[in-house]
């Protein structure tokens, strides 16, 4: 060894047992003698994973019981959060106190906690809370969106207990509409079908095996934000089967609302049946995905006829990070949804100009460009137009019988 390589030896030994200061700069030093041609990068290699493993030792020796205790408590407990940042700008719509509106505004605010109780990933409790503003409020507010128990009963099946997810819509925002920070899925969205949403209380079934998938459960049916109080049985049962290969994907989701004759307030209220047949193909380039959902509205109050109402949904993603290297996609969604013919009628008879639009057969359209900046934050830049089929002679407050809006949107994932 040389004079000059003795010394810095001695130089790294001194920096790694030396003072706290000194032992700070041991792999810059290490990474100035690679630069100067005095070590090679393999023996820096050695060197520094050798200084941190004496750094995590000495570390691990200075804790104390009651330190080590504390640690352990952490172990797998998870905290993530999502939330959607909105500029929307309303050019045209059939309330007139929206025209030529625009806001900053934050859709959704999600912050979750889940604690596992084993190193399987399956047994865990989670909660998450959701922060939003509702439309008749000044501020925000928040609600529990999730409480529940995932316990793994055996390969194939878990199970949730609580506040728990229902059968499609999140599974959607996963295999078909992707664009939820941009707006909800088409079956819950209001200028949609607006029959369902994400979560309610209950109990579920859920497994995988090999491309088959499935999930089944019994829900209070009004959703997680809603309040129960059907007698009865007053139940929600829904399910949904999966079954995926080669790029495509079918499903089938199906749901029985039961409810009471009447609510509290005395209002008739229906049983509601939904069938949702759902198909889908996606690769590195594209996806398409395409929906028709069946919603039956059995009353049985005072001779009050029933409803069959029905609506379809498309939706597509060019992706285009394969094709020109730009970690970004172009998506588009169209929709259609169509009232019973007597629930038309009975809006047009008690026409409300700010209200009974939203009653009447409705047409959307979505088209936008999204952009991964990391896997924290996507950005995207939409257009959504709304052709609402006002009945002849009504008129709706502006006028206006559509509504189009630009919505500029940050997701941000942590």
């Amino acid at each position: 060894m040389s004079f000059k390589k003795g010394l810095l030896s001695g130089a790294l030994v001194l920096a790694a047992f030396g003072g706290n200061s000194f032992a700070d700069d041991y792999e810059d030093l290490v990474n100035l003698l690679v630069a100067k041609n005095l070590l090679t990068p393999q023996e820096a290699k050695s060197l520094i994973e050798k200084h941190r493993q004496r750094l995590a030792k000495s570390e691990g020796e200075n804790l104390s019981p009651s330190d080590i205790k504390e640690l352990k408590k952490l172990v797998g407990l998870k905290i993530s959060g999502k939330a959607y940042l909105h500029y929307d700008y309303t050019i045209n719509s059939p309330e007139a106190d929206e025209e030529d509106y625009n806001e900053f505004k934050v859709t959704r605010a999600y912050f979750e906690v889940r604690k596992y109780f084993d190193k399987s990933g399956k047994n865990y409790f989670r909660v998450t809370t959701d922060v939003y503003k509702p439309d008749d409020e000044s501020g925000y507010v928040v609600r529990l969106k999730y409480a529940y128990l995932n316990w793994k009963l055996f390969d194939g099946m878990q199970t949730e207990i609580g506040l728990a997810h229902r059968p499609w819509i999140d599974w959607e925002e996963h295999h078909g509409w992707l664009h939820r920070d941009v707006d909800k899925t088409f079956i819950e969205d209001s200028d949609g079908a607006h029959l369902i949403n994400s979560a309610d209380l209950g109990i579920a079934v859920k497994g995988k095996w090999n491309n088959l998938g499935y999930m089944f459960g019994i829900y209070n049916g009004e959703g997680y934000h809603g309040a129960e109080n059907d007698h009865h049985f007053g139940k929600s049962v829904e399910g949904r089967v999966n079954y995926s290969i080669y790029g495509f994907t079918l499903a089938l989701h199906a749901a029985y609302i039961d409810n009471d004759r009447v609510d509290a307030n005395g209002n008739a209220q229906a049983d509601r049946t939904i069938i949702q047949p759902f198909v889908s193909y996606g690769n590195d380039y594209f996806l398409v995905a395409a929906q028709f959902i069946y919603d039956k509205e059995n009353y049985d109050y005072n001779n009050h006829p029933d409803y069959t109402n029905y609506g379809y949904a498309i939706n597509g993603d060019l992706k285009l990070k394969k094709l020109v290297g730009w970690p970004a996609t172009l998506f588009a969604r169209y929709g259609s949804w169509n009232f019973d013919s007597d629930e038309e009628k009975s809006a047009a008879a008690s026409w409300d100009p700010t209200s009974s639009y939203k009653n009447v057969d409705r047409w959307q359209a979505i088209v936008g460009a999204s952009y991964e900046w990391n896997k924290h934050i996507r950005t995207s830049l939409a257009y959504k137009y709304v052709k609402y089929d006002i009945p002849a002679g009504k008129t709706t407050e502006s006028g206006k019988d559509y509504k189009d809006t630009v919505m500029a949107v940050m997701q941000v994932k942590w």
